[in-house]
């Protein structure tokens, strides 16, 4: 029933007359543990200082009854949800009324319509009493009905709370008009009402923070690229323009935009900014973009290290739909496998999900899980108490795992992880409690699990060196980055947004597509066996360079200087079959040389074993 409010309970607020209070007090003991209620007796009128009632109990909804409840909706901002009164507590009260005298005043809240009206003209002929019916619209008026009614000698009173108030300080019987499952019916509904208020609360503070509290100019666009929202930053940017015309969509590096998610850097207004479109669809719909434009400023005033950490550059189809699935299980609950070879961007994958999950505003913590040291794995994984071993710090230590409690933990080269801590590790991540080494207290973890690794963990699994349960609790979604070499289309894109980070950061003033022109034919060659790590770092080398050469001409001597690998034979990409069955051959020399024995091989050749297997098994499935 809570849809999402966690432990939030509802505040609500009864204002009405003592019966009424009396009655919602006899059934509200059942929704205790969904909201808490305060009560104030009044009749609304224009005399009531409800400011200051609104400010002393803060509600989410307040509960009423007939015209008190009217009064108040048509007062107050706060939700008001009314005591209904149905056809079967109009009888029942008037079944009471009647063991009480054979002349029933009937007093409701508005003229009633309908069936309800139609069972009230006959309700004397259906009990054999007489049933004097009075209606009213406001609280005087009902003042004013009843003492005008006196005159006929009413025998017992059958109405509202504020009626039957009147009747007791008349000395008249008096029967409450509404039952104990109607009052109910009230509470229910206000608990929905308030919980419906709260969400839209929490979505407009939430909508508000991602709006505003950010340096990007940031529109949302419908799928023809009409601007159906967009913050402050970019309203004024736009100034009295506030619809796109086909000027300002070019202006705006829109017109080109695609279906997939895209980051560039882009000129508007004399400014330099990272474009970032995101697009939005539901089940195969489209529903819009959201494109939001980053400033230079913003970018430069953070470290070169945070810049690179959050960027995420994709060009390619193949590297688009990695993206669009990374988004779509971020959302999602289960554990991220992220598998590519090294350098592929996997961390940049990692943070892509962390940007867009639920624990966005949460820690990123990365663990190595090839650098923890067996003995230190329960230490540093879990945390400790103070004086739970011999030289453990004073204080404790806060375990990583609880470091990236509400956050994602970034489990990088899960495969060297020894057996033994996979164990340990799988326990945490079932039960999802913590307890610190030598504590007490236990923590209850919400995190998203992210893990990244080179190699094929299910060949791991079957060999014995990896836990087959944890490979499944970390396998709840799979994404497989390609190699650069199989995504040439990302090599310019990436290229230029190294070149234009590493401009920045030292200096330099060279565009960066111009240096990119010297670049081009050169990197499109490449086989980039370290993949987008090793395109960074030749593009820092470059940027380098240039800044030391006198003329500042990206020139051939300058190139095989800085970027002599480029050069290499063998550096380039083949012809198709040739650089596989040299590779084959150069294994096959290689296992002949050393009987087989792979470790020596890797060596001789300089690559690992993981590396060394992958390379046997595709390029013997080719033969």
């Amino acid at each position: 029933m809570n849809r999402g409010l966690g432990t939030t309970k509802p505040r609500m607020l009864l204002l009405g007359f003592r019966r009424f209070s009396e009655l919602v007090y006899s059934v509200v003991g059942k929704y205790t543990d969904q909201i808490d209620l305060s009560f104030h007796d009044l009749v609304a009128s224009n005399k009531t200082d409800f400011e200051a009632l609104i400010e002393r109990h803060h509600p989410d909804v307040i509960i009423s009854a007939g015209a008190n409840a009217a009064y108040l909706a048509d007062t107050l901002s706060v939700p008001v949800v009314s005591q209904p009164v149905r056809d079967a507590d109009i009888v029942e009260a008037c079944i009471k009324a009647k063991q009480v005298a054979a002349k029933i005043h009937l007093f409701t809240y508005a003229e009633p319509t309908g069936i309800q009206a139609r069972l009230i003209a006959q309700l004397g002929d259906l009990l054999g009493v007489q049933v004097v019916h009075k209606y009213y619209r406001t609280s005087d008026e009902a003042s004013e009905l009843f003492y005008l009614s006196m005159a006929e000698k009413p025998e017992v009173v059958v109405g509202p709370s504020y009626s039957c108030h009147l009747a007791e300080k008349e000395g008249i019987p008096s029967i409450l008009l509404y039952s104990r499952e109607s009052a109910e019916d009230m509470i229910q509904q206000a608990i929905g009402v308030a919980q419906a208020s709260l969400l839209q609360a929490r979505q407009v503070y939430l909508r508000d923070s991602l709006l505003e509290q950010t340096d990007d100019l940031v529109l949302l666009l419908d799928p023809e690229k009409n601007i159906l929202e967009m913050n402050r930053k970019a309203s004024e940017a736009l100034g009295e323009a506030k619809r796109l015309n086909s000027r300002l969509r070019q202006v705006w590096h829109l017109n080109d935009i695609q279906t997939l998610h895209t980051e560039r850097w882009v000129a508007l207004m004399n400014e330099r900014y990272l474009q970032v479109v995101d697009v939005l669809d539901h089940n195969d719909h489209p529903l819009g973009y959201l494109v939001r434009y980053r400033p230079v400023q913003s970018m430069s005033a953070v470290k070169a290290t945070s810049i690179k950490a959050a960027s995420f550059v994709v060009s390619s189809p193949r590297m688009s739909k990695v993206a669009s699935l990374a988004k779509t299980y971020a959302v999602a609950h289960g554990a991220v496998l992220i598998v590519g070879e090294s350098g592929t961007g996997k961390e940049h994958i990692a943070r892509e999900i962390h940007r867009h999950s639920r624990h966005a505003n949460g820690p990123m913590i990365a663990v190595n899980c090839g650098s923890l040291p067996s003995e230190l794995f329960e230490s540093e994984m879990f945390g400790y108490e103070e004086g739970a071993f011999t030289n453990s710090r004073r204080g404790g230590h806060r375990g990583l795992l609880e470091q990236a409690n509400k956050g994602v933990l970034f489990l990088d080269e899960v495969a060297e992880m020894p057996l033994a801590q996979q164990s340990k590790l799988l326990r945490i991540l079932q039960d999802k409690i913590l307890r610190p080494v030598g504590s007490e207290r236990s923590i209850q973890l919400d995190m998203k699990v992210v893990a990244a690794t080179n190699r094929p963990l299910f060949q791991d699994v079957e060999e014995g060196r990896f836990r087959e349960d944890l490979y499944y609790r970390l396998n709840t979604f799979a994404l497989e980055l390609p190699p650069l070499r199989e995504r040439k289309e990302d090599i310019s894109a990436i290229a230029a947004y190294y070149l234009e980070m590493f401009a920045q950061q030292y200096g330099l003033a060279t565009a960066a597509d111009r240096i990119y022109a010297g670049l081009a034919a050169h990197f499109e060659r490449y086989r980039w066996p370290g993949n987008v790590r090793e395109l960074e770092s030749f593009c820092e080398r470059v940027v380098v360079a240039l800044m030391v050469e006198p003329a500042g001409e990206l020139n051939q001597t300058l190139l095989r200087t800085s970027l002599p690998e480029l050069f290499r034979e063998g550096s380039s990409f083949a012809a198709p079959g040739a650089l596989k069955q040299s590779e084959l051959q150069a294994i096959a020399s290689a296992m002949q040389m050393y009987g087989g024995d792979r470790q020596a091989v890797a060596e001789h050749l300089g690559i690992s074993t993981t590396t060394l297997w992958r390379r046997l098994k595709t390029l013997e499935q080719g033969r």
